[in-house]
Order: structure tokens, then C-alpha cells, then sequence
């Protein structure tokens, strides 16, 4: 049995990640964003168009590393989730519904976050297994309810990413990653590379620094 995990052990981790963010064919237009320039964003639980519940909760919880990363106070999103699911708001469609005047009245945040999962689970193949986190966001203004900024981005792992021992490897590659599935929710972790690349400031037509960032008003972090 031991022999067995030391064969299995280095397919099992032999996975690649790769992530991407949707760009626009034009130059991102940041006029909106500089003239509302926000401090503080309130993040709201996604809506989910994926089939896993567990989607929209995997994606909020870290949501706050990399916009306080990029310069920005954020609400707790623990906090702020509670006192929706304590007034019987428990599903992120509904959430998004309640409108930017009672949010800015309970909260007072400069800015909204609205994030919408696309994808989130692994899928098991005969000689595959991959997992699939893909989401989109939208930043709107408190005040004036005008959109400052949309992106979106997806990560992917497969289990054969990597694996060049033919046939026989990817299928002991699939069993591996879906037995570990059992214990680890790995879309989880893919959904932390997703946030990191569609929430850090300083990436092309991402969000731009917070006032908290070093490079907050730079010339060179404004996309021209």
C-alpha cells in the first residue's frame, strides 16, 4: 500500500494552473473610477450560476486579501454576511437586490462589490478529472449607482496537466485527484487564484490602486 502512494504521489500533484482575465479590445475607460475614486468597498455574497452551493461562499472569503492588497479598506465579509442572513437574506441574488441607498445607509461604503460565479466544481472524465473556477465582477459607485469597473477571470487544474505518463498515468492521475477531492475541496483553491488575478490592482484593465497602495494616483498605474 505504501509503495503504492510513493507511485501515485508525484502524479497526484503534478497539476498545472493557468488563469486569465477577459480584456476588451479597446483601452479600459478608468474616467468614472478617478472621479468616484473609492476608499472603501462593501463586498455582497455572489450570486451563484453554478450547481455547487457551496460556490458563492468559497468565492466571498476571499475576496479581501487582494483588494486590501490593492489598497483598499474592506468590510468584513464574515460581518456583513451575518447581518444579511440575520434579516433572512441567505442567497446572493437576492442580496445584490437590496438597493445602493439602504446599503449606503447601513454600511456607508464608498463602493459595492457584485461578484457572479460562472463555474465552480470539478468534473470527473474517464481519464481526467478538472477543476473550473470562473466568475465575473462589477464595481458600482454608492451615490450614483454608475459602474466604475467590470473584469472577469477563470483558473483552471487538471489532473493529466503535466502528466506525461501516457494512458495508464492519466487514469491513476483521475482516480488520485478524485479521491483527494473527498477530503479537500479544490475549487476553493482555484477560486483564491481567480480572486488574485481579478481583484489585484496593477494588472492590465484591472481595478486601479486604492489609497492605501503605494502606487495610489501614479501616472503609471492609470491605463491609457
Amino acid at each position: 500500500m505504501w509503495k503504492l502512494k510513493t507511485l501515485l504521489l508525484p502524479i497526484a500533484v503534478s497539476v498545472f494552473i493557468s488563469a486569465c482575465q477577459t480584456t476588451p479590445t479597446q483601452p479600459y475607460d478608468y474616467s468614472a473610477f478617478q472621479k468616484s475614486d473609492p476608499k472603501s468597498i462593501l463586498v455582497v455574497l455572489p450570486s451563484n450560476q453554478s450547481v455547487n452551493i457551496k460556490a458563492p461562499f468559497g468565492v466571498l472569503a476571499q475576496t479581501t486579501k487582494p483588494l486590501a492588497e490593492s489598497g483598499y479598506y474592506v468590510f468584513p465579509v464574515a460581518l456583513v454576511n451575518e447581518t444579511f442572513k440575520s434579516n433572512g437574506l441567505t442567497i446572493g441574488n437576492e442580496i445584490q437586490n437590496v438597493s445602493l441607498k439602504k446599503l449606503g445607509d447601513i454600511y456607508n461604503p464608498d463602493a459595492v462589490l457584485y461578484l457572479d460565479v460562472i463555474e465552480y466544481g470539478t468534473k470527473y472524465q474517464v481519464i481526467e478529472s478538472v477543476t473550473l473556477v470562473s466568475t465575473k465582477a462589477r464595481l458600482v459607485d454608492v451615490r450614483t449607482g454608475i459602474e466604475l469597473w467590470s473584469g472577469s477571470a477563470s483558473a483552471r487544474v487538471g489532473s493529466n496537466d503535466g502528466n506525461n505518463n501516457g494512458l495508464f498515468g492519466a487514469l491513476i492521475g483521475a482516480v488520485v485527484n478524485q479521491i483527494s477531492s473527498n477530503v479537500r475541496d479544490h475549487s476553493y483553491s482555484v477560486a483564491g487564484v481567480v480572486n488574485q488575478q481579478l481583484l489585484s490592482a496593477g494588472r492590465d484593465k484591472s481595478i486601479l490602486p486604492g489609497p492605501y497602495h503605494p502606487n495610489y494616483k501614479k501616472p503609471s498605474s492609470v491605463a491609457q
